[in-house]
């Protein structure tokens, strides 16, 4: 709440207007001391009634003092006022209110044995005070406490904290507060449960997002010695802001890195970070540690620009060093487990039935140590139109580019690739058919073993028959499952794509690969799905899918060798999923050789989660080459704790190649975490302390 409003709202109409106006002017500057601002807004707060009670209320025309005592109570649209007497004297300026000072407006509270103030100055002095800001829920108490300025403070035998109960404070003999700016404390001890933990005789700390230290983040490793992270943070304006960092590893070296934020609008902003990181011994485990370089970087930029609701600008760049960057120098398995690091800048524009976009993308691959194979789209042109009704049941679907390849150890690749392709939907009554042909043409300035030119023309055809028999069950509750229906969907695919010569033709990416087709796919689907109610709120979500499909090769089946015709027909794969409004979700797929009598692949996902309890697991197999994974993870609350656990498992080596477990404690103010990591190589501790309105500080 503004001093402006404070200020008028307290402003009424009594019979002797003179006297009354003063002593509401008085009180209203009392509450005006907690939220340090000022203005004024008569008009719209005079209109406000106001309630004063008080045992006796007096004017001293002759000295002009103003005299409010016994049991003064101000009520003014959930604003409340209380002390045993207030004086104002109008001449001087000078202001007191004393005995049980309680002041509460939106949640805000002060409570104080005495309070002098001058309303001219806008200075005060708050005796015995204790003043509550519910939206941090911050609590500062004070022998003094003093207001010098619209936003400057100077607090006496103070503390500081969040805590709702005193489990934690900060004690101070003189703590200033810029609200602005900073805070600073002198003579300052932390405090748990009542006993002093540290004592520093200085401490300073941002009040709003300020320049300053940011908490250092010390830690212990197996692999890397002592570990200590520090981080100084720039506030360069409301909508920019800068992070330096400081990464020190003992047996490994010392990284320094910056990171940048902006944001120019509601849809303009982005990111630029770059991390340069100095080895000065390579750590246990680091891959290929002998050609590892001493200087080893890794920059990212991220932009989004919406420059329209149908134009649009992305930017995504990611570079590194080296190939072992993310083997060496990051902690998360994900990140240490990609194959290739991608950059993609591209500006798309939409209409309704179309799209054009420009790219550029530009791939490392991590699995090598040179980067001079690999193809990049140095740029890529994109026409697509999806779905163009031309006439009656009829529509175009075109995919067209035009893409230059470039590698740093050969000559560059121009590629043009045109795909039309008509088709029409016909359908009855939970019957739909939709019968397709394209034409596909790719040219090259140049094939795979020559400067000479090289092109690719072919037709391609198809259809797809569809059905859905469906009943509805049930009628909709006030809670929980309503109707459902119980859908049955068998489908037939035919796909026929002729062979195509391509010993000549550069091999890029997936567009340059055409597989020969002409396959009968079937399929038969049971569905399951709910109307389900929660609160006011009607929700519809599919609660079982089942799945199953296999294609038949007509090509192969009239093949004249034997060992083709045998493999005629495709896996049969089964899809489950399985979902429940709250606690269950599962998922399987499965892909089983008829021949071979045997599962070739699979992958299987179970998740449960309760107020109290989550447990998640996933299997995949793979039958050549065998690849085996277990991944499985839980957790639960018990009280104000939460313990979890999460581990990686390789099968077919028998080796966990990481773990973690981690409890956390969580209080009203406070916070306290465990947490253990260990991964072939490396064992990692880690303490961390989460002080509500301080921040976090981790070991």
């Amino acid at each position: 709440m503004t001093l402006a409003k404070l200020d008028e709202r307290l402003k009424f109409w009594l019979v002797d207007m003179t006297t009354w106006n003063g002593c509401i002017l008085l009180l209203c500057l009392l509450f005006s001391f907690l939220t340090a601002t000022s203005g004024q807004a008569e008009e719209k707060t005079q209109k406000i009634p106001v309630t004063v009670k008080a045992d006796k209320l007096d004017y001293d025309r002759t000295n002009d003092i103003y005299v409010a005592e016994g049991h003064v109570k101000v009520e003014q649209d959930g604003m409340l006022i209380e002390a045993d007497r207030i004086v104002l004297n109008n001449r001087t300026g000078e202001a007191s209110a004393e005995g049980g000072v309680y002041l509460q407006e939106k949640g805000d509270i002060i409570r104080a044995d005495r309070l002098k103030f001058n309303i001219n100055t806008r200075a005060g002095m708050i005796y015995n005070g204790d003043l509550f800001m519910s939206k941090d829920n911050l609590h500062l108490k004070g022998e003094k406490i003093e207001r010098r300025s619209e936003t400057e403070y100077h607090i006496e035998k103070g503390t500081f904290t969040t805590c709702d109960e005193g489990e934690w404070y900060l004690k101070a003999n003189e703590i200033d507060v810029d609200m602005d700016r900073y805070a600073t404390g002198r003579g300052v001890s932390f405090n748990m449960i009542g006993l002093p933990v540290f004592y520093t005789p200085y401490l300073l700390f941002p009040v709003r997002r300020q320049t300053g230290l940011l908490m250092p983040v010390p830690g212990y490793s197996t692999s890397e010695g002592f570990l200590l992270k520090n981080s100084f943070f720039w506030a360069i304006s409301d909508y920019q802001d800068m992070t330096f960092y400081s990464d020190y590893r003992d047996q490994h070296g010392h990284g320094s890195g910056v990171e940048y934020r902006y944001v120019n609008s509601q849809h303009s902003g982005g990111r630029l970070f770059f991390n340069y990181f100095d080895t000065f011994q390579n750590g246990a485990g680091a891959k290929n540690s002998p050609e590892t370089p001493d200087a080893r970087w890794l920059f990212s930029f991220r932009h989004q620009e919406e420059m329209a609701e149908d134009l649009s600008l992305r930017a995504d760049l990611n570079l590194v060093g080296d190939y072992a960057y993310f083997q060496d120098l990051e902690n998360k398995l994900e990140a240490r487990s990609l194959t290739y690091l991608d950059s993609n800048l591209f500006y798309v524009e939409r209409w309704d039935t179309a799209s054009l976009y420009l790219l550029g993308q530009y791939a490392i691959d991590l699995t090598q140590q040179s980067n001079e194979h690999t193809f990049q789209k140095l740029p890529e042109l994109r026409y697509t139109v999806f779905e163009e009704k031309i006439a009656g049941p009829l529509h175009l679907n075109l995919e067209g580019s035009a893409t230059n390849f470039s590698q740093q150890s050969g000559d560059d690749i121009m590629r043009a690739d045109f795909n039309p392709r008509l088709s029409a939907v016909f359908g009855h009554e939970g019957l739909a058919l939709t019968p397709y042909g394209g034409a596909r043409a790719t040219f090259y300035d140049r094939s795979a073993t020559s400067p000479e030119p090289a092109e690719r023309k072919y037709f391609y055809a198809g259809a797809d028959l569809n059905a859905r028999f469906s009943r509805v069950y049930g009628n909709d509750e006030e809670a929980g499952f309503g109707r459902i229906r119980h859908s049955i969907e068998p489908a037939i695919q035919y796909s026929y794509v002729p062979s195509v010569a391509e010993a000549d033709l550069p091999q890029l990416d997936a567009v340059d690969t055409v597989v020969e087709q002409n396959v009968m796919s079937l399929s038969l689907t049971n569905r399951v799905t709910a109307h389900y109610r929660e609160a006011s709120k009607f929700r519809t979500f599919d609660v079982l899918i089942f799945r199953l499909s296999e294609s038949y090769d007509l090509n192969k089946a009239r093949s004249d060798d034997e060992s083709l015709a045998a493999q005629a027909r495709s896996e049969v794969i089964a899809e489950l999923f399985i979902k429940t409004p709250k606690l269950l979700t599962l998922s399987a797929t499965e892909k089983y050789n008829t021949y071979t009598h045997a599962v070739s692949s699979s992958s299987e996902s179970v998740a449960v989660k309760t107020d109290g309890f989550r447990f998640k697991v996933s299997h995949q197999y793979l039958r050549e080459p065998k690849t085996r994974y277990l991944i499985g993870g839980a957790g639960t609350k018990l009280g104000k704790w939460d313990v979890s656990a999460q581990f990686w498992r390789d099968m077919v080596q028998e080796q966990i190649t990481q773990r973690e477990y981690l409890a956390h404690y969580a209080s009203q103010c406070w916070g306290l975490g465990l947490s253990f990591m260990k991964k072939p190589g490396e064992t990692r501790y880690e303490l961390m302390l989460d002080l509500k309105g301080l921040g976090t500080l981790k070991f």
